[in-house]
């Protein structure tokens, strides 16, 4: 699946999030709450792990879980990004001291180990957090939390997937995090309300997303095939788009759905043979196809 057609699934799938308001304000809810967050990380775990053999978002349920799973996820991350974190903080404490100086030599030593312990930290950051997206995948996909950490295996898989489309895909969805604590970091009390609202449905799309990508490069066992929607023949009056059978109304434009034909009608005077189901007459004793005797 390329970037295009995993981000427009992506987008269609967090869409149906607006079907249920009770799940999104929930969401909202408990995406506020310090530690309880954990349950809305859950419950991205198991969007993840549900992608992509099914079509919509799970329902909000089993809370214990979901928080056991979203701890999962936060430790997980702090471990990937514990060291790279420490380092950051001493390089730009030395960087900073060593500005600060007024001895020229002990300004360079300090400033200057700052500055390499700092590009390190920054350096160490960034690659971890690109195979971070994939170890959390195959956490999830697998149930185990030392497979957060199967480097040989998540290398793996990114291989799988392809070096390039991945990177893209990291780059896209940082870019698209970058922008949302942007513009909601800009505006004043109502940015923290945005955010919470918005967060929830680009949570989804990110791990939607990102359980696509793990699929595309997963090992034969894990690799899930996506749903096969069946056509039904009906289609909206107004605007022509396909229907399905639980489908009252028109997804597109809202229209009623045309009631679906009848089923057919066995013709007078026939029956179906009980061994091959070929259609015969209704005094047949032997089936014209098979042989079978109807008795």
């Amino acid at each position: 699946m390329n970037l295009g057609d995993n981000f427009g699934d992506s987008f269609e799938y967090t869409k149906k999030l607006l079907k249920d308001a009770g799940r999104i304000i929930i969401l909202i809810v408990l995406s506020i709450i310090p530690i309880v967050e954990w349950i809305v990380l859950g419950y991205m775990a198991r969007v993840l792990k549900e992608s992509p053999g099914t079509g919509t978002p799970p329902k909000l349920e089993n809370y214990g879980q979901l928080f056991v799973d979203g701890a999962k996820i936060f430790f997980a991350t702090l471990v990937y990004l514990l060291v790279p974190t420490i380092l950051i903080i001493v390089g730009a404490w030395g960087t900073f001291a060593g500005f600060q100086s007024s001895l020229v030599a002990p300004a360079i030593l300090v400033g200057g180990t700052g500055l390499i312990f700092l590009l390190i930290g920054v350096i160490l950051a960034i690659l971890l957090s690109i195979v971070l997206g994939v170890g959390l995948a195959h956490m999830i996909k697998t149930g185990k939390f030392g497979n957060a950490f199967a480097f040989g295996e998540i290398l793996g898989i990114i291989r799988g997937i392809g070096w390039v489309k991945y990177l893209g895909w990291v780059v896209i969805t940082a870019i698209i995090s970058i922008v949302l604590v942007a513009i909601t970091s800009a505006i004043p009390i109502a940015g923290g309300i945005i955010a919470a609202i918005v967060h929830p449905f680009v949570y989804v799309f990110i791990f939607r997303s990102l359980g696509l990508q793990y699929n595309d490069g997963a090992p034969a066992g894990l690799k899930v095939q996506a749903p096969v929607v069946m056509g039904t023949g009906l289609t909206c009056a107004s605007c022509g788009t396909a229907l399905q059978p639980e489908q009252k109304f028109c997804p597109n434009c809202g229209a009623p759905a045309p009631s679906p034909p009848p089923p057919p009608q066995m013709p007078t005077g026939a029956k179906f043979c009980i061994s091959c189901g070929a259609k015969i007459p209704s005094t047949a004793i032997f089936c014209g196809s098979c042989g079978a005797k109807q008795t």
